[in-house]
């Protein structure tokens, strides 16, 4: 669903609010806590004077509404503005800046800001199956992100970079995150957690803790160097253009849309694009996944974005 269909489809806020209740309760209303079947409907307006829509239960009178205890908690926000910008981020094949969707929507940044990151934890995919389950080749490689600091010397521009890791699946999914070396004790413990025993091949560089680590998860025999210079003059299978090809759009993302990414929440901006760039073949399901995502999950509060220790 693009923006279009948004603005098309939810052209009120009751519209949208029915909408929400069917993504978190398909099979109809229950209690958040007794889970009785029996609850009473009550319309009334809230002090904005916006259509307000909770619940009573029957059985222990707790009220709720379709907004409690998820990503939607708390907010002032029209639905309607909050399925445009959640229509955005989902489309946005190099992300979209809070200052685009703010001037998108109409809020300040600081509303923008948050909104976003609060759609950004519901891209958070937990218990992912291992990649190459299905006897895929694998790409695995690392990239750096950052660094020039300005006046400081080329030494301390080095130390700034960060390195992210990347493992993709050729013609499937593909899963980045923050390391904080390339060194065998870190990407031990990462590789043997995301990577399946059953992947058909395991394509690398010839970084030296590869050829260490890879053979502790997959036969030694289906591990494969490919070397990134003949990588530009001959087009073979031996090659990791997949993740450096998934690299490459994110950074793009990072340098055309958002301009800076700060440290501390690198790893959301990673998880929202793999979320988007894994479902690029099911677009038309994107904007339902990420509804039913945000009523699963837990309220993030400012206080909590602005405080949390990384």
């Amino acid at each position: 669903m693009n923006l279009l269909d948004v603005t098309k489809a939810f052209q009120s806020e009751d519209a949208a609010l029915d909408y929400l209740v069917s993504q978190r309760w398909p099979n109809g209303v229950r209690c958040l806590a007794c889970d009785c079947a029996k609850v009473y409907r009550i319309d009334t307006t809230g002090k904005t004077g916006r259509p307000y829509r909770k619940y009573e239960c029957s059985d222990c009178a707790l009220h709720f509404s379709a907004t409690t205890g998820t990503l939607f908690h708390d907010s002032h926000l029209p639905l309607q503005k909050w399925f445009m910008a959640m229509a955005l981020m989902a489309e946005a094949k190099k992300g979209i800046s809070a200052n685009q969707v703010a001037r998108h929507i109409g809020v300040q940044y600081k509303t923008a800001w948050h909104l976003c990151h609060r759609i950004r934890k519901a891209m958070q995919e937990l218990n992912v199956s291992p990649l190459g389950g299905q006897g895929q080749v694998l790409e695995i490689d690392e990239t750096y992100l950052g660094g020039r600091k300005l006046r400081k010397g080329v030494k301390a521009g080095k130390d700034a970079k960060i390195a992210i890791l990347g493992i993709a699946e050729r013609g499937g999914r593909v899963h980045l995150q923050r390391i904080s070396n390339a060194k065998a004790a870190t990407l031990k413990p990462i590789l043997q957690e995301k990577v399946s025993p059953n992947a058909a091949q395991v394509i690398t560089d010839g970084h030296p803790t590869y050829a260490n680590v890879i053979p502790s998860i997959v036969p030694i025999a289906q591990h494969k160097v490919a070397d990134h210079k003949a990588e530009l003059e001959e087009f073979g299978e031996l090659s990791a253009k997949t993740v450096e090809g998934a690299f490459s759009l994110f950074k793009r993302g990072v340098i055309g849309s958002y301009h800076h990414v700060s440290q501390d929440h690198l790893d959301s901006y990673l998880q929202e694009f793999c979320w988007r760039y894994n479902r690029r073949n099911i677009q038309g399901q994107m904007f339902g996944t990420l509804t039913r995502e945000l009523t699963a999950k837990k309220p993030l509060t400012y206080r909590k974005l602005t405080r949390e220790v990384f």
